[in-house]
């Protein structure tokens, strides 16, 4: 038997077809606008630039790996905050496809749109897909793996499907190591379906034993990361809190909500849409599909979470946001039933939905703000007021946090010449002073962008040098221009 999504039917012969098709068509363009829309309205952040750097070293960095040729080749057609931002997109919308074709599978076409709608209205996905980094490209991957070992589930004979699965789990894994927590949720998913059946249990060995072969560079890349005390990010240790507001972020609304009357609103949200989940899990008739689609979407962040706890912290949102379409087919599975037993109260669920999407996205596109995990897009606003006042022979002292200048030099347009100089973690008064007088003597206009906003660091410079002009505060970095000519 050939696979369902082999035989993808790009023209529909029946009219409940179409009509699902039209449909579905429907959501992709609106994926596609809201994914396109303000793309470069915000700078890119210190992680898209992080994205460009390895893309140009071309290696494999704490075991990640394959966004970076893809971005490398990207690159040569243009380096616009859009272009760049719209490797991301592509991904985006093939994870909304992916994820309407899984639900087809296991469900059928109402939870697939319902799932690829959520999904596509997601601002926290949204913002992902106009981001030069690798979440995107993540979530696509892995939800090609799922849909392949769906159809190794149902049709266990079938070696390519197995292949398939083992092939896009290891360029998952290759993507970001985070994604390997699915692993888990598959083999317990192997085991449980094919625990009688010897010889079709035994046949996922040898893809199996082929991932772990290939993953061998990866976990050797990331163990080495880990061991050599690199710098690396790290969360809260999550409580039942924490979890709980994870499906807030996740579906509707990424930021910190104001208080009063938002907070209480998006609490009752999440109460809701953790009934759903429940209900979807729960409550009769509930197939199997459904338990494979709760272990898919759960056991990860159960491992993830049980790390937290006992190592470095790692419960940070986006390096779970594979584990997000999983929760939406789930929301719609649950949804679905509220609607066949309790029609009024799914119409209720579905107001409060569509109220916390709107506000979510309505924050989303007018915020300058990017969502409460990124920080640090002003670089393009500091160049924007060096480039509009630089002079011929000017000398630029670039000193952030990041010690890179490829922010700089991606949004600089004059001639001015670039001193990448370390800066002072200490902001006492004599390291600043240090800090001030190891700076090389230039006797032309200066500007100094330096990560420090206070009062003393620029009464300090104005102590030093005579006219000191300070721009207005760019996120976490003062922007000065010395001109000795006045």
């Amino acid at each position: 038997m050939k696979l369902k999504i082999l035989n993808f039917p790009l023209i529909p012969h029946h009219k409940d077809e179409q009509r699902q098709w039209f449909l579905f068509g429907c959501i992709l363009l609106l994926a596609i606008g809201l994914y396109i829309y303000k793309i470069d309205s915000k700078g890119l952040w210190i992680d898209e630039f992080i994205s460009l750097i390895d893309a140009e070293k071309l290696r494999m960095k704490d075991g990640r790996f394959l966004y970076y040729p893809l971005l490398a080749f990207w690159t040569t057609f243009s380096n616009s905050d859009a272009w760049l931002r719209g490797l991301s997109v592509i991904f985006a919308v093939g994870s909304v496809i992916l994820l309407y074709e899984l639900a087809r599978y296991l469900f059928n076409e109402t939870t697939g749109l319902i799932a690829a709608l959520m999904l596509t209205l997601s601002p926290l996905f949204i913002n992902h897909a106009q981001e030069v980094r690798y979440y995107t490209l993540a979530t696509c991957v892995t939800l090609a793996g799922t849909l392949f070992l769906a159809h190794a589930l149902k049709q266990p004979d079938n070696w390519k499907t197995k292949a398939g699965w083992a092939i896009m789990r290891f360029l998952a894994i290759l993507t970001v190591p985070f994604n390997g927590t699915l692993l888990g949720a598959d083999l317990l998913l192997i085991g449980t379906q094919f625990s009688k059946q010897k010889q079709r249990l035994l046949s996922f060995a040898t893809p199996l034993i082929g991932l772990i072969i290939l993953s061998i560079p990866v976990a050797i890349d990331l163990l080495s990361a880990v061991t050599s005390g690199k710098h690396y990010l790290v969360g809260s240790t999550p409580g039942i809190r924490e979890v709980l507001r994870e499906v807030r972020i996740l579906t509707a609304y990424s930021y910190p909500p104001p208080p009063p009357y938002l907070t209480r609103f998006l609490h009752v949200y999440i109460l809701l849409a953790v009934a759903v989940l429940v209900i979807a899990i729960v409550k009769k008739p509930r197939s199997q599909q459904t338990l494979w689609v709760a272990a898919w979407g759960f056991i990860p962040l159960i491992i993830i979470f049980v790390y937290s706890h006992l190592s470095n912290s790692i419960w940070i949102t986006r390096y779970f946001l594979f584990v997000a379409p999983y929760l939406f087919l789930l929301l719609a599975v649950g949804f679905l039933k509220i609607w066949r037993k309790w029609r009024f109260m799914a119409l209720i669920v579905a107001m409060v939905y569509a109220i916390a999407v709107s506000i979510g996205l309505t924050h989303y596109y007018s915020s300058p703000e990017r969502y409460m995990g990124a920080r640090g897009d002003f670089y393009r606003g500091i160049a924007q007021i060096i480039n509009a006042e630089e002079k011929p022979g000017d000398v630029i002292i670039w000193s952030i946090i990041h010690g890179t200048s490829k922010p700089l030099e991606h949004y600089h347009r004059g001639s001015a010449s670039i001193i990448k100089k370390e800066y002072e973690y200490n902001f006492d008064e004599a390291n600043l002073k240090k800090w001030l007088n190891s700076l090389p003597p230039i006797e032309s206009r200066m500007w100094i962008v330096y990560p420090n906003q206070s009062e003393l660091f620029c009464q300090l410079l104005k102590e030093k040098y005579n006219n000191v002009k300070n721009y207005k505060k760019f996120g976490q970095c003062n922007v000065s221009l010395i001109n000795p000519e006045i």
